[in-house]
């Protein structure tokens, strides 16, 4: 059935978001395959508007009868749903940005391509150093997908992406002590994988911390790993939804244009970026995605809105319309969000941290309060003394609020990496509570 015409037969304001896409999934213990996984989804996510109320329904078959029962199922709940007179469609878009997320290769690349890419990253972890004694897991991943969204204004997008993941866990023995490391590539494109580069730095994270000592409390200059400073903006990031702010339950709530962290901190969310892993043409509105400016010298300058909470404010939607399937209504998300890199390396800046630690890695950052700020989580790192690395850190906490972390920002290094669509740079902070023994 054209879905298209669906659409145009509904007496009502109405969308559809169409999702179609393929998996697979290579799992490696060592060089022995444990496992092989080939998927293919399909599903239909449909909207309707009744006079305010809003209706809707989804199905994984796409058969002329079960496309009927949707629209009926998504017809009664807008009838009966709560009016609301903020809930409408986008209009249609006349243009929309040119992304680059789509490998037209891909799809020619063998299963025994990809099987030998994922043992390349365990024999490079492997060889590395000798007391790599153990691959945990090696894992290749790649989905190919193509998206479409219509709805009743005329709005008509579609597009189709690609991303390709290794990851890796190892283990390192030496008298006695085992650690263990792990390490990741995602990409748009196949051929951009780096494999070896993973198995070596899985190696590398594990070997750093044989002979992790503990330290006492004390508060300290940190380095933040460009991946500890993503997990950090993930937390940032449910902070700057318009939707969160309107039920109070922002942190940065009646702060705009006001000055919520230290000048060096530039925050941008941008759709349009290039081969990111968050970029796309829309959201899943089918609004145009944009590049924005959200925090600037440490000013916040805007929230991230999707249709709803835009016309709430009488305001546009940025384009962060989100859902986390077709099984559910567009939230308010990211595209791609990252921290503004700036003009020194992380060695440069772990010499400017002179005495302090270097948080290489955290447990339990979603146990923040996103609302109050506040965290206590464990860390592991290396300490830094005279401006040089010297020996690992286990076993200790770190504390404190948000916004405090916000404005201790002394410096952000020029190694931007992202963690799916959040990205960070290394960030050196002038002092936070450290609890040791």
């Amino acid at each position: 059935m054209n879905i298209y015409r669906v659409v145009k037969k509904i007496a009502k304001p109405a969308e559809t978001y169409l999702i179609q896409a393929r998996a697979s999934t290579i799992e490696l213990s060592g060089e022995k395959i444990e496992s092989i996984e080939h998927a293919s989804t399909e599903g239909l996510g449909l909207r309707i508007i009744d006079r305010g109320g809003l209706g809707f329904s989804y199905t994984s078959n796409l058969s002329t009868k079960e496309i009927k029962r949707v629209v009926e199922e998504a017809s009664l709940n807008a009838r009966y749903a709560t009016r609301d007179r903020y809930n409408l469609l986008p209009q249609r878009a006349f243009s929309y940005p040119r992304v680059n997320i789509y490998d037209e290769d891909l799809r020619k690349v063998s299963l025994k391509e990809k099987i030998g890419e994922a043992k390349k990253a365990s024999r490079a972890a492997l060889e590395y150093d000798k007391r790599i004694r153990k691959i945990y897991k090696t894992v290749y991943h790649d989905t190919t997908y193509k998206i479409r969204i219509f709805n009743s204004e005329g709005l008509k997008v579609s597009y189709s992406g690609t991303s390709c993941s290794i990851s890796l866990m190892v283990i390192a023995k030496s008298a006695g002590e085992s650690q263990s490391g792990s390490e990741f590539d995602i990409q748009r494109f196949y051929e951009k994988l780096k494999v070896e580069k993973v198995g070596r730095r899985a190696a590398q994270k594990a070997l750093s911390l044989l002979g992790a000592k503990k330290i006492k409390t004390q508060r300290i200059p940190i380095l933040l790993d460009s991946l500890v400073g993503s997990s950090f903006l993930g937390l940032i990031a449910s902070a700057l939804s318009a939707e969160a702010v309107q039920r109070k339950r922002s942190l940065f709530r009646n702060k705009l244009d006001k000055r919520i962290s230290a000048q060096e901190l530039n925050i941008i969310d941008d759709g349009t970026l290039e081969e990111g892993l968050g970029s796309a043409p829309c959201d899943d509105e089918g609004v145009p995605t944009s590049r924005k400016i959200l925090i600037e010298k440490g000013m916040l300058r805007g929230y991230l809105y999707n249709t709803y909470a835009a016309a709430k404010e009488k305001k546009e939607s940025t384009g962060n319309g989100m859902r986390g399937s077709f099984k559910s209504l567009p939230g308010i998300g990211a595209t791609n969000l990252f921290i503004s890199p700036g003009r020194r390396s992380r060695g440069e800046l772990i010499k400017g941290v002179g005495r302090g630690l270097y948080v290489t890695e955290t447990l339990g950052v979603h146990t923040a309060d996103s609302i109050s700020g506040d965290f206590s989580i464990g860390v592991n790192g290396l300490w830094i003394e005279k401006g040089e690395v010297t020996y690992p850190v286990c076993g200790v906490t770190m504390g404190g609020n948000l916004m405090e972390l916000l404005n201790s920002i002394e410096e952000v290094g020029d190694d931007l990496r992202f963690v799916g669509n959040i990205g960070s740079p290394s960030i050196h902070l002038s002092g936070m509570m450290i609890g040791g023994t």
